[in-house]
């Protein structure tokens, strides 16, 4: 992965680590997985743990704007 990813990566990690790891969270509104699961998928960089990344910065992007 280039640079901006790893960056990226690094902030959708911290993130998650403020969170109780045993909390579930939905995806697509029918599958629950926990926050520990989404850590797991994106420090291996999986094709879910690399959408979860771009998903959780467009949120940030988002309420950034909002400020």
């Amino acid at each position: 992965m280039n640079e901006n990813f790893s960056i990226k990566k690094e902030l959708v990690l911290e993130r998650f680590k403020t969170l109780n790891p045993e909390s579930k969270i939905s995806i697509g509104g029918h599958k629950e997985v926990t926050v520990r699961e989404l850590i797991q998928h994106v420090e291996s960089e999986d094709e879910f743990g690399r959408n979860i990344v771009k998903v959780q910065i467009k949120m940030l992007q988002v309420l950034a704007q909002g400020v």
